[in-house]
């Protein structure tokens, strides 16, 4: 058995295992292929200056030939702004958009599209909000408006870059990890559940400005609650939803 056979029959066994047979009825209905595949963390760093060391053709050629069909690319958005990074981000910062920079996802997309991978865009820090903590965002994306402005603004500059590629080779995952969290800067500051009707505004707006540029793009929405919780709010959106199962996850205690 060699090792794309292997790596392919060991995956559908484990999925096939742990499934029940109702679970298994509605995988099948699910309109979404049956992706799998991996986070490329080229861009995950907000300064491109520090970035990890970026993937090869040679991985992508591994990817395809182990049977996998799809990368997920987080960024954070200031990867590709032309700033000064020595300052806070300040709103006009938000949309000063460094051509080079964007050119290295594209070639990122164009290396994986060439092995047949299914491509989703995801901003892993989006204007007024990121999962981590320790940066500064000059406002929060679920309260303000300008915010808002700003997250539209980026997603239909994405959009407009691909408004030629098909749904199937490209998605857009709107924002990783949605929470309420009150201090950006702080690791320890308290999250809770994105209001559901925030969400939908924040999402609805997103995908509209998305598909201003190609109807039949896909989007997609992370999770509330850190990625855990299906948005009953959205089901009406023709938004696909990717939610985590981190559970059991880890307990941190602080000692006061």
């Amino acid at each position: 058995m060699n090792r794309r056979t292997f790596i392919s029959t060991a995956g559908m066994a484990a999925a096939a295992v742990s499934l029940a047979p109702d679970a298994l009825a509605a995988v099948k209905k699910n309109p979404l292929p049956q992706w799998k595949g991996f986070n490329l963390l080229d861009f995950f760093s907000p300064n491109p200056n520090s970035a990890r060391s970026g993937t090869s053709e040679d991985h992508f050629r591994w990817m395809q030939d182990w049977g996998f069909n799809f990368v997920r690319i987080p960024m954070a958005y200031p990867s590709y702004l032309n700033i000064d990074r020595s300052k806070n981000i300040t709103p006009d910062d938000v949309y000063k958009i460094d051509e080079q920079a964007v050119s290295r996802v594209d070639n990122l997309v164009r290396l994986a599209h060439k092995y047949d991978l299914h491509v989703s865009l995801n901003l892993h820090r989006a204007p007024g909000y990121c999962i981590n903590a320790g940066f500064h965002e000059p406002y929060n994306l679920w309260r303000d408006q300008e915010a808002l402005d700003a997250f539209c603004f980026h997603w239909n500059m994405w959009a407009k870059r691909y408004k030629d590629v098909s749904d199937k080779k490209i998605s857009f995952d709107l924002v990783n990890e949605p929470s309420m969290r009150e201090d950006m800067n702080d690791q320890h500051s308290k999250r809770s559940s994105v209001p559901g009707d925030l969400y939908r505004k924040v999402a609805k707006a997103a995908a509209e400005a998305i598909r201003k540029e190609n109807k039949k793009h896909l989007v997609i929405a992370d999770g509330n609650d850190v990625g855990n919780t299906v948005i009953p709010e959205i089901i009406d959106l023709n938004i696909a939803q990717s939610c985590r199962g981190y559970n059991p996850g880890i307990r941190w205690v602080i000692d006061t």
